[in-house]
């Protein structure tokens, strides 16, 4: 009798166990590329990635019954060749255009991104625009892989101007190019920039009043990987989550 009580019990266990593994089991793993360090939106802390674009998309992933596995890039153009052959399954931080488009779903936007430019305070010139200081021979920063908007990708396009622009993948690296006089000018994420030229102490960079770009920031789905339907559920936890998604943004800015 005993040892029917203790097979018992142990089908009851292994059934439990079954059970609670099948519940909590995740529709699918949700591979993100992730770049080179850009605090606040994605860094390594202890080893595992964290900043507002990283707990964003735990959270959202979560919601959608998704599991998340972060994998490490060497850039921002290494991470869109990537998910369009569906290395990777999604890429955070990015804004929408119709070339990319072609491989990728675009979720709902989760936040909001101006692109600005930075400059040493004696060089900022704050009567100019973007296309008017190019014309100065000016020199600019930039992350590759970026999008910067239509005014910046048009002129970037243009023979005359390929020589300004200096491609460079780590924002730390970027800043300090301009902290060094190395450059005049870097094209970067306005709360990205401050965030770091604070944490520096780079008290000689300002930013210019120009906006490059202004824009909704969505993830980007490989159309090889993730269908229709599961992008929708993505769609459906943003939109459950604009609390929390702005709570997480909120106590970076404090």
């Amino acid at each position: 009798m005993h040892n029917k009580v203790v097979i018992i019990i142990k089908l009851l266990c292994l059934f439990l166990a079954f059970f609670l593994s099948t519940s909590f089991a995740c529709d699918k793993t949700i591979k993100v590329g992730v770049g080179p360090a850009w605090p606040p939106y994605a860094y390594k802390s202890q080893q595992t990635y964290t900043g507002i674009d990283m707990k964003i998309t735990r959270l959202v992933l979560k919601t959608a019954g998704f599991c998340s596995e972060f994998i490490a890039l060497p850039s921002a153009s290494r991470g869109l060749a990537e998910l369009k052959k569906g290395t990777v399954d999604l890429l955070t931080a990015a804004s929408f255009n119709q070339q990319r488009a072609k491989y990728s779903h675009f979720s709902l936007p989760y936040r909001h991104e101006r692109m600005r430019i930075f400059g040493r305070a004696n060089n900022i010139s704050p009567s100019r625009t973007l296309a008017q200081l190019m014309l100065s021979d000016k020199t600019f920063v930039v992350n590759s892989g970026s999008y910067y908007g239509e005014e910046f990708d048009n002129l970037r396009k243009l023979p005359q101007y390929k020589d300004q622009i200096v491609p460079v993948k780590m924002i730390n690296q970027r800043l300090s190019m301009l902290q060094a006089k190395r450059v005049d000018y870097m094209i970067d994420d306005e709360v990205s920039g401050l965030y770091l030229i604070a944490k520096k102490g780079y008290s000689e960079i300002s930013v210019h009043p120009y906006i490059v770009n202004d824009n909704p920031i969505h993830f980007m789905l490989s159309k090889k990987t993730v269908n229709s339907a599961q992008s929708q559920k993505i769609d459906d936890a943003i939109k459950q989550l604009e609390t929390p998604i702005a709570d997480i943004i909120t106590n970076y800015m404090d």
